[in-house]
């Protein structure tokens, strides 16, 4: 059963699935996800939760195991599997694929995917799991959407926000849900059970917005080092993840390579800056920025992006904080 994520907390409230799929990158809802499913099976008495990481999960010895074990201090279990940074191995598939034939009553099966492809959704274990489960792709909130995601994520805190605030926000967070929420659970803090207008919400972000996140990216391509390297400094005291970094950093640089391309082959600024939704406070620096940096430069940082996310993710080595502080300093040398 294919399900949105709008729709997975009515279906938890009628009954648990045995098997939960949940795929995509966009990693708030993924976890607001999990935490529905967590607090479903808690109600359904289920008082022992395993998850295992990735190298556990893909050991078939130990996934065995735990799928047919019985547990000593509890009757139910909810087992999450973490697949988010590589697909099941093959002995774990055959193993899915037979669980999937019998699954047990007394536990219920939940797997971190990453990307379903058509590969992976056309392979045995997955059918297989899909057939008897329910499956939830997390795909990002649409832009013109967010405003609606954000009223309904300030209700869930007990506050009402205005469509000109929620639009104000949405401008703000371009997309970030995690910022977007961070916001709303400040004013939940600040602004308990208030009505949040415009106002409020401007006054919020002109508070903060000398050391945010996207007044670091402002200056990064604006290639101010100075300044970038103290908001980045900041940052990492005020204990902001280097993940979400990253994900700003990325963002920033694709639609910088979509936009880079799109003058190649003749668009004026204009139209650019309408289509992409750049607002006037952003125009010089971006333009400035297409006007001195190649579309293959902008690939190279990318690649360098990349390098900073297998850090992030524990595939190499090395301090995350200077690996970003030397990106910086290399980002408008490349031309």
């Amino acid at each position: 059963m294919n399900l949105s994520h709008a729709q997975l907390e009515s279906q938890l409230a009628k009954k648990l699935a045995p098997v939960y799929l949940l795929s995509g990158e966009e990693l708030l809802l993924k976890q607001d996800a999990i935490d529905l499913i967590r607090l479903a099976a808690k109600r359904a008495g289920i008082t022992e939760r395993i998850r295992l990481a990735s190298e556990a999960g893909h050991d078939g010895g130990h996934l065995y195991t735990t799928l047919y074990s019985n547990s000593l201090l509890a009757e139910k279990r909810l087992i999450e599997l973490d697949f988010r940074h590589a697909a099941p191995n093959k002995v774990v598939c055959g193993i899915l694929q037979a669980y999937a034939c019998q699954p047990h009553t007394d536990k219920v099966l939940l797997l971190d995917l990453n990307k379903v492809d058509a590969k992976m959704a056309k392979s045995a274990w997955y059918s297989a799991l899909d057939k008897i489960g329910v499956s939830v792709t997390l795909w990002p909130i649409p832009r013109e959407q967010l405003p609606q995601w954000i009223m309904q994520r300030a209700k869930k805190n007990q506050l009402t926000l205005q469509p000109d605030a929620a639009a104000l926000l949405a401008d703000y967070v371009e997309g970030n849900l995690i910022a977007a929420a961070q916001q709303i659970e400040k004013l939940s803090l600040l602004q308990p059970e208030k009505v949040i207008d415009k106002d409020v919400i401007a006054s919020l972000l002109t508070d903060e917005s000398r050391f945010s996140i996207f007044d670091f990216i402002e200056n990064l391509i604006a290639g101010d080092q100075t300044r970038t390297l103290h908001i980045l400094y900041h940052l990492k005291e005020e204990g902001t993840e280097p993940a979400i970094l990253l994900w700003a950093i990325t963002r920033e640089l694709r639609l910088l390579v979509e936009m880079a391309q799109q003058r190649q082959q003749g668009m004026s600024f204009d139209t650019l800056f309408q289509k992409h939704r750049i607002f006037s406070g952003r125009k010089l620096a971006v333009r400035r920025f297409l006007q001195r940096v190649s579309v293959s430069a902008c690939y190279q940082h990318l690649s360098q992006a990349l390098e900073i996310d297998r850090l992030i993710k524990g595939a190499a080595t090395g301090n995350i904080w200077d690996v970003l502080q030397l990106f910086c300093l290399r980002f408008n040398l490349i031309t």
